[in-house]
Order: C-alpha cells, then sequence, then structure tokens
C-alpha cells in the first residue's frame, strides 16, 4: 500500500482500501447470518428478574474491559455499526471524506433513528443462584425496543435476545437478560453482536444492492446474508489505528461468517470474588469514550443536519505519548478536524506498523504532548453551540484522566479545524499557550477578500474584527496559494492583521500548494517545532486587550441556546479560563443590546517586562511539505522602570475588574483610563475588593 493511501485522512474517496476477504462465504451458514437457531442447541434466555444495581466503572476507552464490583465490564466503538463489508470500495455516509468500511444502512423511518444497533458497553455478573450469567447490553440508540435483537453465542451455543427474553429498558437504552447455566463453570466463553429484529425474534435480512446512506429499507452494498450491524467485542487490539470507524476487521468478519476473533473469556471466579483490575495504561492512539452533559433532544441516533450524532456517548481521538508518567504535568494539544471529516482524521497509518510518522508522532516528538482531537458531534459544525460544548467536554475529560500542565496547552487545527483555532483562540485567550492552524478560513465559510465574508462582516462567527484577543497567543498560519475551498486572500489579510496588531506570528505561503496538498504531506515538523518554541501561555502581561461579544458565545436563535450557553460557560470555567476576561481582567460587563461589542484595552505600569516593538521575519523556507514564503513578526520584549498605574481606555463595557495583584500594582493605583460609556472598574486583590473607580 502506498504511503499515501496509508494516511489516516480521508480527503477524498479513495477506493480500494478495503477489499473483500479471501475465501469469504457470501451466505456462511452461521447464527450471525440469520439461519434459525435450533431449538435443542439455544441457549436459554430470560429477562433479570435481579433488582441490583450495576455498579462497576467501566474503562471508557473503546475496546478495552476490566472487572469492577463484580461485573466484567467492555467498552465498544461507537458509531461503528455499519454491518458487513461486502464491496471492495468504502460506502458514503454523512461524514462524506471517511467512508466506512461496512455497507449496511438502516431504514429512514423514526425507529431506527440511524442507529439502532450500536453496542456502547457489555456488563456480565454471576446471578444469585451462582450458575446463571446476567447481562447488559448498552446500545448507543433505542427508540422502539421491538427493533432490538442481539446473537448471543456463550460458551459455543447461540440464541437470538430480543423484547421476548430480555428487559428492553428503552429510556436507559439497555437490554438486560440471563443465560441459563452459562456461569457454571469457571470461565464463560461470549460472543455478542447487534442486528435488527425481523419480527418473528430473528435477525433481520437487508435488502441487497444499495448504497443508499439514507434508503427506505435496510440495505447492504450488495448481495449477502449476514446480518449483524454491531460486533461488541470489537477490541482495541484488533482495531488498533486502522479503520475510519474502527470497523474494518469487524466488517469483514461479520461478511465472513467468522467471529471467532471476537470471543471474550470471562473468568467466573473472579465475577464471584468480586475482583477488580485496572483501568488499562492504554497509549499512543486510541478512542475514549464519556458521557455527555448535553440534552439534544432525546439523546439518540443520528441525524442528517447538525449535530448529527445525538447520542449520550460520545468519542474521542487521543494519542498518549508511551513516555507519559502520571503525577508528571505533560502538555496537552487540542487538535481540531476539518470540514466533512470526523475525530478519527489525525490516526495516521492503516497499522501501527506504518513505515511513516503520522501527525501525532510529530508532534509528540517535538512537545511531549497529549493530544485529542473531538468528534464535535458531526463533521461540520465548525466548533460552535454543541460542537463547541463537545470540544470543551473532551478538554475537561482530558484534564481529569491526565495530570495535564495547564500552562501548557496548545491548540490546532486543519481548515475547519484551523477555524477553530481561530474561534477558541479569540473567545477564550488566555487559555493557550501558541497555536497552529492550517488551510484555515478566518469565518466560517468562505472570505474572498476584499469581498466580505460568508455571513457579512459583522457575522458573530467572523473571526477577523476580535484578532486583538490573540496579543498574547503566537500562531502558526500554513496555505497555498492554490487552495480551492479557502481562498489565500482572505488568509492573508488575516496574517496582515496579525502584523498591524503588532503579534507574534508566522505564515507560510506555499505557491505550488492546493487545499489537501498539506494532508497528503502529513508533514507537521515547522507547526509542532512553533508548539514547541512557544510552550507556555501568558498569564500577567503588561497589556490586556480584550473584544468581548456575547453574541458570539452561541447561536442565539437557536431553542436550545440557553442550555448551550450554560453549558459552554461552565466547561470554560472548569477549564480554566473565562468567557467576560483574560489574564488579570474579569467580570467584563457589555452595554446592553442585541449585539453589543464590549472593548477592554488596559495596560499595567506595574508589568515591567512590556512590548517595545517587534522584529519582520520575511524568508524562503523549503524545510516544509514543499517550498514557500515565510512572512511574519516576532514581539520585542524589554524590562522598563514600573509605574504605579493603570491605564488604557473602555467601549461599550459598564464594569469591568482588575486583579491589582495580578497586575502588579498596589491597591490604589493611579487610574488613567477612558470609557466612552460609564463604567466601574473594580480593583481586587487574591478575590477581595480594595477599591473601586468610575470613570467614562
Amino acid at each position: 500500500m502506498s504511503r499515501r493511501l496509508q494516511l489516516g485522512w480521508i480527503f477524498a474517496a479513495v477506493a480500494a482500501l478495503a477489499s473483500l476477504p479471501a475465501g469469504a462465504q457470501v451466505g456462511a451458514d452461521l447464527a450471525p447470518t440469520g439461519h434459525a437457531v435450533a431449538a435443542d442447541s439455544a441457549l436459554i434466555a430470560s429477562p433479570v428478574s435481579s433488582t441490583a444495581a450495576w455498579t462497576g466503572t467501566p474503562t471508557m476507552i473503546a475496546g478495552t474491559s476490566r472487572y469492577d464490583a463484580g461485573e466484567w465490564i467492555y467498552t465498544d466503538f461507537v458509531y461503528d455499526d455499519y454491518g458487513a463489508d461486502t464491496t471492495p470500495a468504502g460506502q458514503p455516509n454523512i461524514v462524506s471524506l471517511a467512508s466506512t468500511s461496512g455497507d449496511f444502512r438502516y431504514p429512514r423511518t423514526p425507529a431506527y433513528a440511524g442507529n439502532a444497533a450500536d453496542v456502547v458497553e457489555v456488563r456480565t455478573r454471576v446471578a444469585p443462584n451462582g450458575s446463571d450469567l446476567e447481562v447488559r447490553v448498552l446500545l448507543q440508540t433505542i427508540v422502539d425496543p421491538d427493533v432490538v435483537a442481539l446473537w448471543v453465542s456463550a460458551n459455543d451455543v447461540e440464541t437470538i435476545v430480543t423484547t421476548d427474553n430480555a428487559v428492553v429498558n428503552a429510556a436507559a437504552n439497555t437490554v438486560t437478560f440471563t443465560l441459563a447455566g452459562a456461569a457454571a463453570d469457571d470461565a464463560v466463553v461470549l460472543n455478542i453482536g447487534a442486528g435488527l429484529n425481523n419480527g418473528s425474534g430473528e435477525l433481520r435480512a437487508p435488502v441487497p444492492g444499495s448504497a443508499n446512506a439514507t434508503p427506505s429499507e435496510f440495505t447492504s452494498g450488495a448481495p449477502t446474508n449476514a446480518r449483524l450491524f454491531d460486533l461488541a467485542f470489537n477490541t482495541h487490539a484488533i482495531e488498533s489505528r486502522g479503520g475510519a470507524w474502527n470497523e474494518d476487521v469487524q466488517s469483514d468478519a461479520i461478511h465472513a461468517g467468522d467471529l471467532g476473533p471476537f470471543v471474550q473469556t470471562i473468568d467466573v471466579t473472579a465475577l464471584k470474588a468480586a475482583a477488580t483490575t485496572p483501568v488499562p495504561d492504554v497509549r499512543t492512539y486510541h478512542v475514549r469514550l464519556f458521557e455527555s452533559r448535553q440534552q439534544l433532544g432525546a439523546n439518540e441516533g443520528i441525524g442528517t443536519a447538525f449535530p448529527q450524532y445525538l447520542g449520550r456517548f460520545q468519542p474521542y481521538a487521543i494519542w498518549v505519548p508511551e513516555s507519559y508518567v502520571p503525577g508528571t504535568p505533560v502538555p496537552l494539544f487540542l487538535n481540531m478536524h476539518s470540514l466533512s471529516v470526523h475525530h478519527n482524521q489525525y490516526r495516521g497509518g492503516a497499522a501501527p506498523s506504518a513505515t511513516y510518522r503520522s501527525l501525532y508522532e510529530q508532534y509528540e516528538a517535538k512537545t511531549g504532548a497529549i493530544i485529542v482531537t473531538p468528534l464535535g458531534r458531526g463533521p461540520d459544525g465548525w466548533y460552535e453551540d454543541e460542537a463547541l460544548v463537545d470540544t470543551l467536554e473532551v478538554w475537561k475529560d482530558a484534564l481529569d484522566l491526565f495530570t495535564i500542565d495547564r500552562d501548557r496547552v496548545y491548540i490546532g487545527g486543519y481548515s475547519m479545524g484551523g477555524y477553530g483555532t481561530y474561534r477558541l483562540g479569540t473567545l477564550i485567550p488566555d487559555a493557550f499557550a501558541s497555536a497552529a492552524a492550517v488551510v484555515a478560513p478566518p469565518a466560517n465559510g468562505i472570505w474572498a477578500f476584499p469581498l466580505p465574508p460568508t455571513g457579512g462582516e459583522s457575522n458573530p462567527d467572523h473571526t477577523f474584527p476580535q484578532l486583538e484577543n490573540t496579543r498574547h497567543i503566537p500562531y502558526w498560519l500554513t496555505n497555498g496559494m492554490l487552495d480551492e475551498l479557502v481562498p489565500v486572500s482572505g488568509v492573508t489579510r488575516q496574517a496582515m492583521r496579525l502584523g498591524e496588531l503588532g503579534h507574534t506570528y508566522r505564515y507560510a505561503l506555499h505557491p505550488a500548494a492546493d487545499h489537501f496538498a498539506f494532508a497528503f504531506a502529513d508533514e507537521w515538523t515547522r507547526e509542532a517545532s512553533w508548539l514547541a518554541a512557544h510552550p507556555t501561555r501568558a498569564q500577567n502581561p503588561d497589556r490586556v486587550t480584550l473584544k468581548v461579544r456575547p453574541a458570539s458565545w452561541v447561536t442565539s436563535t437557536k431553542p436550545n441556546a440557553a442550555a448551550l450557553l450554560a453549558d459552554v460557560n461552565a466547561l470554560v470555567s472548569e477549564v480554566g479560563a473565562r468567557l467576560d476576561g483574560a489574564y488579570w481582567v474579569g467580570n467584563v460587563q457589555v452595554a446592553s443590546g442585541a449585539d453589543v461589542t464590549g472593548i477592554v484595552d488596559l495596560r499595567s505600569g506595574g508589568v515591567i517586562m512590556q512590548q517595545t516593538g517587534v522584529s519582520p521575519v520575511a524568508t524562503v523556507g523549503a524545510d516544509g511539505p514543499s517550498p514557500y514564503l515565510l512572512t511574519g513578526q516576532d514581539r520585542t520584549v524589554a524590562a522598563v522602570a514600573a509605574t504605579a498605574t493603570l491605564s488604557g481606555s473602555l467601549s461599550k463595557v459598564t464594569s469591568v475588574t482588575v486583579d491589582v495583584g495580578r497586575a502588579g500594582l498596589s491597591d490604589t493605583p493611579v487610574i488613567d483610563v477612558t470609557s466612552d460609556t460609564p463604567a466601574v472598574i473594580t480593583l481586587v486583590r487574591n478575590g477581595v475588593v480594595v477599591g473601586t473607580v468610575a470613570v467614562g
């Protein structure tokens, strides 16, 4: 396979990445392919009557398991329910540049919600009688309990589980049942797959020959009898780094009817002893799940318009360096995906043995960072609203799980992910040390300067008017002059504005590169080196410039805008930032109005290291994926004599708080601040008010 085809970036319809397994049987004569299970060989499955709660803690690492609280708990990949791979090429879906290996598609009726056989978790425990096995399968979506059908094999004996012999809780999305006698020995060999009920307690067969992503009937891409959408035990070891949706091997196996590699052997003795095993310490690339705080409708299924991924459990890709030592702080790199792609965009080669270094290896080599990529609730969320909440939730999850140095948080992304780099950098600037935006549009959409951007110059999605906020975030910008999707004129104007504002930045402009050239080259040494050269966020700078525009925080016209804003505010605080301030400025209250931007521009004479000018950069580079022109500048900083003055200006601001301790000032500084609106400046030290001053 060529190096290009090994790339995890699926920016084009790449054919021939998946092929039929050698010797595959189209109509393999196994229960998973839909043949009725003989009565004399079937397991006896019945609804669980136990009222005991399931209390074990899952790993939340896709494809891994552990024992805890008398339970064995497996965490699956999510949104991988695409069934058998029956055609040589991948099949399109709502993520148009990340085809699926599996070819199955659900009927478009609401009962299936586009996601009715997606396994999230499997739990087992020994029943009170000591010989039966209780099983609980958590699905991502159950709208109609009657569509649920699980294929279950225990100790090589099979059955189909439906509402006839299980408790299906649509509110909790769980299917709970007992397997009689399955735990009578010291171990039980278990295999589980999810399909659809044909109405007679069997797995429903597909309608062959259609690759339509939204069919009127359950379809597959080519004739096949295989009937499972998802396998429960597609472990991280099986699907370690290949497959856009972590389902390559699974899809081949379902088509071949050979599910042996997905068997799990559960230690019944460990269950009875309530043994506890640790959460696996998984390194390099893997996928984690988290339970979202967002309430999106019924938290069910996959939609056709943003936000598409509505489930309660959301995935994100993560890279943990082999060198990571818990307890020793490391940087975090929040690296966001492109339009029409997803969280697995940067996973790299199809196997750990890939002969080149993916984005992950390159950034780790320079920064040593843990790297996370959110799904963002869909391929086209532009890191706004639900996508912004998802991104902040991923960030918070990483802070909870790992020892992150909050002074070394980097931000970056490709295309739409690069827009997210501008967006988050302007919203919460003091959270980040540095940034790398590649082929990044400055606005949500198109900006072919001097024409106005999509939505107009005053669109809250446009980041150009708020670049003042990024004064202390060194930005690296990469773009190609032949970019067919992100006009180079808008990016160039964005770079020029950074220069006009006196910020540190670099702009690498490649004359021969189009929008996808950098993805296919997969070369990130310059961007990674930039982050490494600017490793620590500013905390107490001499000057704080903020444009605070509440209308840009969420889309106010959405019915759930209030809930979104509450989630955004809470999460921003939890990751150590704030929307209404930065550095030593806080609690900025903007004058009333539908869409008002409050401007704060304050200098502290108490901070002796102050910007004295800029040092321009202009050169030709050949160390990137292609030759380029490099322009930019560095802020020059020098020590000056301290003064006791707080100076600057306010506009459309009614009140603001200044932390005089962090600003290096006394409790009674000289105030030389002008304002076009009557405003109150509250002075605080260590959270205690030490004075107030009225201006304007």
